[in-house]
């Protein structure tokens, strides 16, 4: 995945494209956006080259709204270009699931195993 992003030039972005799991949204509907909050002014950029199903494996996709995924997120970048830069990582919570690994070592990570409930899946384990 390649995030396309300008980061404002300013002492609040400081370094924060150098950081490590760095705080921030994912919104996904046609476009897959990336929202930074801690930066002032708020900063959002486009994702490419993603695969919406490969994406669905590792990070559910809700019903209703505008956005099939509006989670918090933790992500860690590598600068390619001025204003490009690979996924190295990139995390979202759930609070069912905790953190979900999508992009580990700028790979799509193993999909992790969500049980929706005993009936639709027959080796649901439920939580004590």
């Amino acid at each position: 995945m390649i995030l396309e992003i300008n980061f404002p030039d300013n002492l609040i972005t400081g370094l924060l494209p150098e950081q490590k799991n760095i705080p921030c949204t994912i919104k996904v509907a046609d476009k897959f956006e990336v929202i930074f909050s801690t930066v002032v002014p708020c900063t959002a950029g486009i994702m490419h080259e993603w695969d919406r199903q490969r994406l669905e494996e590792r990070a559910i996709a809700k019903a209703g709204g505008a956005y099939t995924h509006n989670e918090p997120a933790l992500i860690t970048l590598n600068k390619k270009t001025k204003d490009s830069y690979e996924v190295v990582d990139l995390y979202v919570f759930y609070n069912d699931f905790g953190w979900c690994p999508v992009i580990k070592d700028g790979e799509y990570a193993i999909p992790n195993q969500f049980w929706d409930s005993d009936e639709e899946d027959p080796d649901y384990i439920p939580k004590n």
